[in-house]
């Protein structure tokens, strides 16, 4: 940390922030705009819920590249060390799909009826 490379890859994170809410904001219309201002009040519990914060990804993707870069030149320990982690980022990607019928699509339904 501290490094050129490290300062450019946190300037991206502001970047991917702004493009994230950009793209976010137009995918919600009508109530589910209204219920997103909502819960925004509560310190953006629909991204907690979600698990999911791309600065908080990058961090981790920056300390995995780290560790696997120190880890080059012992062979079987990076080895465990990808195997873990590539069944961790199954675990999480797993964790970040929504059913395309959701609680929240079926609330949906329930108020446009």
């Amino acid at each position: 940390m501290g490094s050129p490379e490290h300062a450019d890859f946190q300037r991206i994170d502001t970047l991917l922030s702004h493009v994230e809410a950009r793209v976010k904001s137009s995918y919600l219309t009508g109530w589910l705009a209204w219920l997103d201002r909502i819960v925004h009040r509560l310190h953006r519990i629909d991204d907690v819920v979600a698990m999911w914060d791309v600065g908080r990804a990058r961090d981790a993707a920056w300390t995995n590249a780290q560790a696997l870069w120190a880890l080059r030149g012992e062979p079987p320990l990076a080895g465990d060390y990808l195997l873990t982690l590539d069944r961790m980022v199954g675990f999480a990607s797993r964790g970040l799909l929504v059913p395309a019928d959701s609680w929240l699509l079926k609330l949906g339904r329930a108020f446009s009826s």
